[in-house]
């Protein structure tokens, strides 16, 4: 295992970390690089320590099988398949994302590669991908619209998803609205979905009480054309905020984001486009950031921090 310096373009962004981890893709091997990498990446400072005493803000990760480079969706691809490693993968998930509006690339949060493996072979950790919709730079997304849209299709309705839409719905993000309405209305969540229990996990979830004008634009995708729909979800919405205390202080604020006309036309005009979206790999536009390109001619090695 070893850390390396990979030069920048000055006029665009700096340099940054590349560490390269030597593996084979046994079962054996894949676990010692997967520790190997959890050692790694303990210490968030020390590994983006760029050897001068400067801070990287970028890291890459390329595991050396049989001496050529493997990229780390390709690895993590292959380690989540043994049930044993899926912890472990989680523990660098989280290594990773120790601190907010962190990005391992350009178009990537750090762990998106091993996380969108992670949780397409095991909904038991949808609810790391919920939480760190809370921690990542989501008013620009990348990719994420169509991993989550990849996990309802997958799972359906189930507790780990309905954490994972109340998330979708409460957190900041460019393309909420898309995702709601794919699962509702495309994935079958509108008829099996308990309102009241989806309200009370999304005010749970809520950043910040003021959030809670948010669920307006859920029970507008929920209802779809019917205002009746609308008008009940708003009711079970508005009784869930006047019982909870930490609402008070803002409740004429949010609810006066429920009080506007119901316009279901400009809605489903808007939902028309969703519904004819085939369902796409998570990393479908962005497949040139999943060829290991590194120039290893460029590498400077550093020897602070790890041996």
């Amino acid at each position: 295992m070893q850390r390396w310096r990979h030069p920048g373009n000055k006029k665009e962004w700096g340099d940054w970390i590349v560490l390269t981890i030597e593996a084979d893709m046994s079962e054996a091997g894949l676990q010692s690089a997967c520790e190997q990498l959890n050692a790694a990446t303990s210490d968030m400072e020390q590994f983006l320590d760029l050897g001068d005493g400067n801070q990287s803000q970028d890291y890459k990760i390329v595991f050396l099988v049989d001496g050529k480079p493997v990229h780390e969706r390709d690895f993590f691809h292959e380690a989540v398949k043994i049930a044993k490693l899926r912890p472990l993968v989680s523990e660098y998930i989280a290594n990773v994302n120790h601190e907010s509006n962190s990005w391992q690339d350009e178009f990537h949060p750090r762990g998106s590669f091993a996380l969108a493996e992670l949780t397409l072979v095991d909904e038991k950790y949808l609810p790391q991908l919920a939480s760190l919709l809370f921690k990542w730079d989501m008013g620009h997304e990348t990719y994420q619209y169509t991993l989550i849209d990849q996990l309802f299709e997958k799972y359906g309705y189930t507790e780990q998803t309905l954490q994972l839409l109340a998330a979708r719905v409460c957190a900041d993000g460019q393309h909420i609205d898309e995702n709601v309405w794919r699962a509702i209305h495309c994935h079958g969540f509108k008829e099996k979905i308990d309102i009241e229990h989806f309200v009370d996990i999304a005010l749970e979830l809520l950043p910040y009480p003021e959030a809670a004008w948010q669920l307006e634009s859920f029970a507008r995708i929920y209802a779809g054309q019917d205002e009746a729909t609308y008008l009940l979800t708003v009711e079970v919405i508005t009784k869930a905020l006047r019982h909870d205390r930490k609402f008070e202080a803002v409740l004429d604020e949010v609810l006066n984001q429920f009080s506007g006309k119901f316009e279901e036309h400009n809605l489903m005009q808007t939902g028309n486009d969703f519904w004819s979206k085939p369902v796409m790999d998570w990393n479908a536009d962005l497949e040139n950031a999943v060829i290991e390109n590194s120039d290893f001619t460029k590498l400077a090695k550093i020897d602070i921090g790890l041996a």
